[in-house]
């Protein structure tokens, strides 16, 4: 065995641990760590590792560093080819960009500044890297951009606003639009609500992948809890004041639809400005009566022409006042 032992360390590479079989042979651990400083393990007696992993003289075992065998084979003949690329390979694995939509927002929390967080889910089988991920909502929608961040197969992404390496962008108590994206300007968005509580307990909500989502127990960094069911109020009943909600979808190609609620009859201007407060387009300019009421946007201005993708602003103005909420134009 000899010529072996001479074989492995004549490969130059990392031995960071040298098992020797049953611990009667602890005698011959010289063979191994001549000229190295490997420490040396043995299975006692009754040698149940041993008998665990099928082990036989002469038989080369690799693990990884999570402790999985990565490598069972007899060295009676030799060293098998391309140790060294595996073992290389073990020390720094090749981890792959993450694929949106394997990897989506699955858990948002917006109870409050120092609460609210954000999770992102890995519903693949193997590890992958959201290095050059994006992540922020509709005010912000690159506000955190990712480093080296290694997510773990069926494992899970967790930040709390605020904290270091983690979104800052506020989560509207009052409802947001989580925008998720990879290094190739690939989008998922997610639109949640308002922050609801159910028995004195601040809820959170959970996301599929397709960003359907409903109010559920906080499970951060767990599997989603069940969809809770809210009191419903039918959308017949009159509002009781002004709300504008969140456009969806958002970002959004070719159409978006806004919603808003009046609680009286009123004069209403609805129109959609670019960034620089330039108004795009009017959609509504008259009296409406008390109501829930949708209006669709499909990206024109009022020429009747195709707008540049990028973030615009839509106001709801009503009795001298002014509601506003931003939304992302995709191309």
């Amino acid at each position: 065995m000899n010529d072996i032992y001479d074989e492995l360390k004549g490969q130059d590479l990392p031995i960071e641990l040298v098992g020797i079989g049953k611990d009667s042979h602890i005698s011959y651990s010289d063979n191994w760590t001549s000229g190295n400083h490997a420490p040396v393990c043995s299975d006692e007696s009754p040698f149940s590792t041993w008998s665990s992993w099928g082990a036989s003289q002469r038989d080369l075992f690799v693990l990884d560093i999570e402790g999985n065998i990565a490598l069972h084979q007899n060295i009676s003949s030799g060293i098998p080819d391309g140790f060294e690329d595996l073992i290389l390979d073990l020390l720094d694995p090749a981890i792959s960009l993450c694929e949106l939509g394997t990897v989506y927002v699955s858990e948002v929390s917006n109870a409050s500044e120092s609460e609210s967080y954000i999770e992102i889910y890995n519903s693949g089988s193997v590890d992958c890297s959201l290095e050059g991920y994006r992540l922020g909502n509709s005010d912000n929608p690159l506000d955190h951009i990712f480093g080296v961040v290694v997510i773990s197969a069926e494992g899970f992404w967790l930040g709390y606003q605020g904290q270091d390496s983690s979104f800052s962008a506020d989560l509207d108590s009052s409802g947001d639009t989580i925008i998720f994206s990879d290094s190739n300007n690939n989008i998922l968005s997610n639109v949640f609500g308002a922050s609801q509580e159910l028995n004195g307990a601040t809820l959170s909500q959970s996301f599929d992948s397709n960003g359907i989502g409903c109010y559920t127990d906080p499970t951060p960094e767990e599997t989603n809890g069940a969809c809770i069911t809210l009191e419903n109020h039918d959308e017949s009943i009159l509002p009781e004041e002004l709300i504008l909600y969140q456009n969806y979808p958002n970002p959004f190609n070719p159409v978006t639809t806004m919603k808003f609620s009046l609680w009286k009859d009123a004069y209403v201007n609805f129109n959609i400005y670019d960034l620089n407060g330039n108004l795009i387009l009017n959609l509504i300019k008259g009296d409406l009566a008390s109501g829930n009421r949708s209006i669709e946007w499909n990206g024109v201005n009022h020429f009747g022409q195709k707008v540049s993708a990028g973030i615009y602003v839509y106001r709801l103005e009503i009795d001298g006042l002014a509601y506003n909420k931003k939304m992302i134009y995709l191309k």
